[in-house]
């Protein structure tokens, strides 16, 4: 680990840290509040994929995982401690928990970048992930489910809701609103961290893979924001097409290696299409 690199990455865990502290608790005029949120979005999103972007550059395999667990390890160690009784130490606990959940997910997200050995695995690992991720959120899947539950008022999964995701408040008053960064979920920056890493691996084109990752997921921040769009947006599709874009031309696959591509594919939608069935049952 090149330790100039590593003070880097850690002063950007810092900075999102103060963003996630800090931000909430400053009075926007509602006149500045479209302007303000939209600059909070882009550099919530920047930062974030950023940080996702350099784990795997900045830390070997062995070493995001040791720390990855470290920091989640501490995360639940908090959920064993009283919530403190001032605003400002409840904000400070909050802040603190939720940068745990960032660090342990980027990190540990690297750290698996070892089991993948070809670059040509690359794709189909990336395309997996994202219809798993459309499915859990979207068609019936755990995520979708969880949602629902939430919706209804349950309390369980209202917590495994606020636990599963690096969360902001957006909060308005009669003459002020209160923004933060964006949500975003625990499985995204853990396979954002996954997949940069490997990009990094195998010396594909990751710098222009992180500034669409940048564009295509503030795209879907807003896309969100439209009221016909269901509830929740996965987004690692986001995340995916921004990664493989750029390096298209760098996987080459003989004619029998598409044919057990298809053949997954084809496996692949079968056993989701089961598993929503099994679940629309429940």
């Amino acid at each position: 680990m090149e330790r100039r690199r590593v003070l880097f990455w850690l002063f950007g865990i810092v900075l999102w840290a103060l963003l996630r502290g800090l931000l909430p608790l400053l009075p926007v005029p509602l006149p500045l509040f479209p302007l303000v949120w939209f600059l909070a979005v882009v550099v919530g999103v920047a930062l974030v994929v950023w940080l996702a972007f350099e784990a795997g550059r900045v830390f070997e395999a062995k070493w995001a995982g040791i720390l990855g667990l470290i920091a989640a390890g501490a995360r639940i160690g908090l959920a064993f401690l009283p919530l403190p009784k001032s605003l400002a130490a409840q904000v400070a606990f909050g802040t603190i928990a939720d940068t745990l959940i960032l660090a342990a997910a980027l990190l540990l997200g690297s750290s698996i970048s070892g089991l993948i050995r070809h670059a040509n695995l690359l794709p189909p690992v990336a395309i997996v992930l994202t219809v798993v991720d459309i499915w859990t959120v979207w068609l019936g899947g755990f995520v979708a489910r969880i949602q629902q539950k939430a919706q209804e008022g349950v309390v369980i999964a209202q917590r495994v809701i606020e636990a599963a995701t690096v969360k902001m408040p957006t909060v308005a008053t009669a003459q002020y609103a209160h923004v933060g960064i964006p949500v975003i979920g625990i499985g995204d920056l853990f396979f954002a961290a996954f997949l940069f890493a490997l990009l990094w691996k195998f010396g594909l084109n990751a710098r222009s893979a992180f500034f669409l990752s940048v564009v295509f997921v503030i795209f879907g921040l807003m896309l969100a924001q439209l009221p016909f769009v269901p509830f929740g947006v996965p987004g690692l599709p986001f995340i995916v097409l921004a990664i493989l874009l750029p390096n298209l031309k760098s996987f080459r696959y003989t004619p029998e290696e598409k044919k057990a591509l298809l053949i997954g594919a084809i496996f692949l939608f079968g056993l989701l299409a089961l598993f929503s069935l099994m679940v629309r049952q429940l």
